[in-house]
């Protein structure tokens, strides 16, 4: 752990100490231009990401970013050429921790290669008020960007194919925040999805349900923490101890790839879909249309 660089100095130098950092710094040109780190994490604001992804590719560091990547098709399409043109291969990885969550990986297996599912993804996300940084379009690229990625990158995993189309549609809101909304997805190989979220629900209701049909086998995932299998008229439970989301075997992944020079985690074909499709949805709801992809 080499470096640590924060915002404001007193926040770096305490969480230098903290975690046992070599150096804290509020110059990021500390962590990108040094020749003893190989690979960056990334945690700051959404509106950063970009830049950040950028420098720490053409210094060939491996990038590990927090979701979402970046905030338009442009600073997408400028990080892939980046990687496409990298000749030492380094590693990119986007947060997107629910595919590795343990439920999803027995999921997973019940699925495996089957093609044409039907699966919804429901999320009771509650509200952030107008004014946060985080519906700013311009900071936080709004609740789609900054966070529906998760539940794209979700479905396709799970569907092992790639959205070919999307169609969305969003309650009336005079704000405009886009925080209520359904949006479909039809994928390469025939499987369907929606992703329904919602900031108008209860508090009391399960923050995330996952349902998965296909071949006679349906399975439901509440929270990360039940995986509910119905399958020959016969119903199994599986339950955690506490919430797992896959943060932990995401971490696990990456270092790995990156100690072992292995393959992404995460396939780039998956990483830029699961951008390029949360920008298509805001044009779906602009242009009231199905958008091909």
């Amino acid at each position: 752990m080499k470096g640590v660089v924060t915002a404001t100095g007193t926040g770096s130098r305490s969480v230098g100490e903290r975690f046992g950092f070599e150096f804290c710094s509020t110059n990021d040109d500390d962590i990108f231009n040094s020749q003893d780190i190989n690979t960056v994490f990334i945690a700051s604001r959404h509106d950063s990401h970009f830049n950040y992804v950028e420098k720490a590719l053409q210094n060939q560091k491996n990038v590990f970013v927090e979701k979402p990547l970046c905030l338009n098709e442009g600073e997408l399409d400028k990080v892939f050429s980046i990687l496409q043109g990298n000749e030492q291969k380094n590693i990119l990885m986007v947060g997107y921790n629910r595919r590795f969550s343990p439920v999803t990986e027995e999921l997973k297996k019940l699925f495996a290669d089957s093609g044409n599912l039907t699966m919804v993804y429901r999320l009771n996300a509650g509200k952030i008020p107008a004014d946060s940084w985080i519906q700013d379009p311009e900071t936080g690229g709004g609740r789609i960007i900054g966070e529906v990625c998760h539940f794209v990158d979700y479905l396709t995993f799970v569907a092992d194919s790639l959205p070919v189309s999307v169609h969305a549609f969003a309650a009336g809101d005079p704000l405009h925040l886009n925080d209520i909304v359904t949006i479909n997805l039809a994928f390469e190989n025939g499987s369907i999805g929606s992703i329904i979220y919602t900031s108008n629900g209860s508090k009391s209701l399960t923050k995330e349900l996952v349902e998965v049909h296909g071949h006679g086998v349906s399975c439901v995932i509440e929270d990360f923490k039940k995986l509910t299998i119905y399958s020959d008229s016969r119903k199994k439970e599986k339950k955690l101890m506490v919430q797992d989301k896959g943060q932990r075997y995401e971490m696990k992944a990456f270092i790995d790839a990156v100690y072992e020079g292995g393959a992404p985690p995460i396939p780039y074909d998956h990483l830029y879909s699961s951008s390029l499709v949360t920008f298509k949805i805001l044009e779906s709801l602009r242009n009231h249309c199905a958008i091909d992809l």
